[in-house]
């Protein structure tokens, strides 16, 4: 990896921890499911204009937020879990040559993030926490929340990364 794109990853990390850390509604369950934050709409665009392998790095700015933010438990369900996301938003809005270009590929990726991410922390909370199996349910409109913000963000966003982009 070139000194460019570590700083650029290094930086989408910070900008993944700030969204999620300071652009959030915190979830009222016990166990801190469900959380509404924008980080995984910031890991979409990154995952669509600078690469599915960038965002998954980025994404574990998630995780950095986890650990600082006293939720370490869900470490090891985001450090799985938010990087595979990544990896499904950038390989479907990219498939093909489509460079993130196309609006329709974009939501679908989205949608599709969206589609792993639901069930991956419904079942990384039962694996991880000593709770019942039918708990984890508060957590799916949060989760989904995200993937809404995602699309509603992101999508837009994406457009005007794209424009600005200098290279």
């Amino acid at each position: 990896m070139k000194t460019r794109d570590m700083v650029q990853v290094g930086l989408f990390m910070a900008i993944v921890f700030l969204a999620t850390a300071f652009l959030r509604i915190p979830s009222p369950a016990a166990t801190g499911a469900g959380q509404v934050h924008t980080g995984t709409a910031v890991v979409f665009v990154i995952s669509v204009v600078f690469g599915a392998k960038k965002g998954a790095i980025a994404s574990l700015g998630m995780v950095l937020f986890n650990l600082t933010f006293g939720l370490a438990l869900w470490a090891p369900i985001n450090l799985i879990v938010r990087p595979i996301m990544a990896l499904i938003f950038g390989g479907i809005a990219n498939y093909g040559g489509a460079g993130g270009k196309n609006i329709w590929l974009n939501a679908l990726a989205a949608v599709m993030g969206g589609l792993w991410l639901i069930p991956s922390m419904y079942v990384g909370q039962v694996l991880v926490f000593p709770i019942p199996w039918t708990y984890p349910v508060v957590g799916i409109p949060g989760n989904i929340a995200q993937i809404v913000l995602a699309l509603a963000l992101g999508l837009p966003m994406i457009r005007l990364v794209q424009i600005s982009r200098p290279d």
